[in-house]
């Protein structure tokens, strides 16, 4: 794979003369217009040639570590790992073919993840996981291949083509071993068509298809038939199927239509996107093979809405950007009965996130960036077999600073300082009539932290420097710490004052 995706760089670099762009930006205007590429053009394929970025090619390596109390009761506590990544977007001279490509590594080690034995599968608000109290080790390593391709065929129309491929192996390396796979395939076609010289009209059709296999065993250095040691499936608040033997397979198939509109005037523009996904995630015990029995015991659905707004006025010297980005999901989950062979509803969640932000940029000032953003988020979660409730809302005002100072006519010093403060605005945790091994394992301990007050602090820092051939090698340190600010009243303390948590990202990134 990776002398084919090396050999389609090079037919690229052949047949396009285009010079990045992104060589004239510094690193802060750089990651701007990164971001803005992924979240307003690369999503339909067909807008490739009318993207913000004209041509790029880079590769990057980083050293991933993380550590920290302050965690997802379900997460890790301690990571390393490495992470590479290559990418291109060209224009074909001569055509009217724009291509992307990248492809990644991700390998790391998860350290103490308690309650949770298919790491890292669970979205979309899904209640289904395999848990066991007992915490254990994870090693993880995923591939992932992206490419994208956009034809102009005449005036008006442009068609685009997008197809993702990601496979992820989770392995539990302590007593309960899992060796879990995982692969997504998503393929997609787009169309767009130019109204005139002012409007872009888009559509994009795509299927998301997400399979993943466990094969659970126990290695424990003795025998142990605790309760700790048992496996179980959720599928909700307080309900699960106990009496696992050898593992499951889940299938999610996630089909999406998206509608864009794009505006084009004189120093401004305008996008508005909308996503629309209904998707179906099944579960299947890999241990029944009678046919007189249902194999299929979980059935989870759920529609999805996403609706995005970027505008965008342009000057000289600076550019103002305001974006919006509302989602709303609504999800059902149903367990098989034997009795009476039928599903039955047993889970229902809805959730609301709505984000707001705004940036301004000043090309070649030492302020290079100043941003402004809001995020407010609200989920509700029942179960209906003990009336399980359990729902949040919080809201998280950031602020973001950016600096950029050249040091010689060959490097330049840039950071980027942003601070942000995770506010619960109000939180209901009732268990009703659900009194089992969930609540005390799980429930209470997701309650206790999602009400937590918390304070984060984020930065880049590094130095980028000029190479040969207008290529440019950026060297960047990141870091995320998370700081208790407000702890529920509870009986329980399950965190404490001083509990924090901590992620460094060392990297080097090559523009070629």
């Amino acid at each position: 794979m990776c002398l084919t995706f090396s050999l389609f760089f090079c037919v690229l670099n052949v047949f396009s003369q285009t010079v990045p762009n992104v060589n004239n930006l510094s690193v802060i205007e750089r990651d701007f217009h990164f971001e803005l590429f992924e979240q307003r053009y690369f999503e339909i394929p067909s807008l490739l040639n009318q993207s913000n970025l004209k041509a790029f090619s880079y590769g990057e390596v980083n050293y991933l570590y993380s550590e920290g109390a302050l965690r997802n009761p379900q997460d890790y506590k301690k990571q390393n790992g490495l992470y590479l990544e290559t990418a291109s977007l060209q224009s074909l001279e001569n055509t009217n073919w724009t291509l992307f490509g990248s492809l990644e590594y991700l390998n790391t080690r998860k350290e103490d993840i308690e309650n949770n034995l298919t790491y890292g599968i669970t979205e979309n608000s899904s209640p289904y996981y395999l848990f066991q109290e007992t915490t254990g080790i994870w090693n993880h390593q995923d591939y992932n291949f992206e490419v994208s391709a956009a034809n102009t065929l005449n005036s008006r129309f442009t068609l685009g083509a997008y197809l993702n491929y990601d496979t992820s192996f989770y392995f539990r390396k302590t007593d309960t071993r899992n060796e879990l796979t995982a692969l997504k395939v998503q393929a997609k076609v787009a169309l767009s068509y130019k109204y005139n010289i002012k409007h872009t009209f888009s559509l994009a059709l795509s299927n998301e298809f997400y399979k993943t296999d466990s094969e659970l065993g126990n290695k424990f250095p003795e025998n142990n038939t605790a309760t700790t040691a048992n496996y179980y499936l959720s599928t909700g608040l307080g309900s699960y199927i106990k009496n696992i033997e050898t593992g499951f397979e889940s299938k999610r198939n996630v089909p999406e239509l998206q509608l864009y509109w794009f505006t084009k005037q004189d120093g401004w523009d305008v996008s508005v996107a909308s996503n629309t996904e209904y998707g179906l995630e099944r579960w299947t015990d890999k241990n029944i093979v009678k046919i007189e029995e249902n194999e299929e015991l979980t059935k989870y659905s759920f529609i999805k809405e996403r609706v995005q707004v970027f505008y965008n006025k342009y000057q000289e010297d600076k550019l103002l950007s305001v974006h919006l980005d509302a989602e709303y999901l609504k999800g059902n989950g149903k367990v098989w009965q034997d009795t009476g062979a039928f599903y039955y509803k047993n889970f229902t969640t809805t959730s609301y996130n709505v984000k707001a932000g705004a940036d301004i940029l000043f090309y070649n000032k030492l302020l290079n960036k100043i941003s402004l953003g809001l995020n407010y988020y609200n989920k509700s979660q029942l179960d209906l077999n003990y009336a399980y409730k359990f729902d949040f809302q919080y809201l998280d005002p950031k602020v973001s600073v950016g600096f950029n100072k050249s040091i010689s006519n060959t490097s330049a010093f840039f950071a980027n300082l942003s601070a942000s403060y995770h506010l619960v605005l109000d939180l209901e945790h009732d268990p009703f009539a659900a009194n089992n091994i969930y609540v005390d394992w799980i429930g209470n301990k997701m309650a206790y932290f999602s009400e937590i007050d918390t304070f984060n602090f984020n930065t880049k820092l590094g130095i980028d420097v000029k190479l040969r051939n207008k290529n440019k090698l950026e060297c960047s340190l990141n870091t995320a710490y998370t700081k208790a600010t407000k702890l529920p009243v509870s009986n329980e303390n399950y965190y404490s004052n001083s509990d924090d948590y901590l992620s460094l990202v060392a990297g080097l990134k090559l523009y070629f």
